[in-house]
């Protein structure tokens, strides 16, 4: 990852905490083949545990770095780590219920969940021995199962 673009983002998320009267930092690291953005600091107006607000300066950060740099780069904006947190603790309860589910040698279902849950759930699971998992359903009602791999 260019640095370049790590300072960039870094930069323009900070300027957007001080248009929005908002002060802290913002600590920008490679993230796979993408950017994570940590804004931390003590925010009075944003709105810190709403993914959809999160998603939306992730967007904004993208349309940002593609429009100075030419560059299509995901985007992951994070306030104070909740979105990291998020991520481990729904791994941690995959691993859970995918041991239950070999316990108990049954399909556990889980409920809907937007599409970077799911692929969360997935990844926590790819490498877990004797389950295997996959999405049912459609738009809003779609969710992760969790079975037993019988091959």
């Amino acid at each position: 990852m260019d640095p370049r673009l790590l300072n960039e983002v870094r930069g323009f998320c900070l300027g957007l905490l001080r248009v929005v009267g908002e002060r802290g930092e913002a600590v920008a690291r490679a993230e796979g083949e993408g950017v994570y953005v940590d804004l931390r600091g003590e925010f009075r107006h944003l709105p810190t545990g709403d993914p959809l607000f999160r998603s939306a300066l992730a967007r904004v950060a993208r349309l940002h770095l593609k429009s100075h740099h030419g560059q299509d780069v995901p985007v992951l904006v994070d306030i104070n780590g909740e979105a990291v947190a998020h991520r481990e603790e729904l791994a941690r309860r995959a691993r859970e219920l995918a041991r239950q589910a070999l316990a108990e040698n049954r399909r556990i279902e889980l409920a809907p969940m937007p599409p970077d849950d799911r692929r969360t759930v997935h990844l926590a699971l790819a490498d877990f021995p004797g389950v295997r998992t996959f999405s049912v359903g459609r738009e809003q009602g779609r969710r992760v199962v969790i079975e037993p791999d019988v091959d």
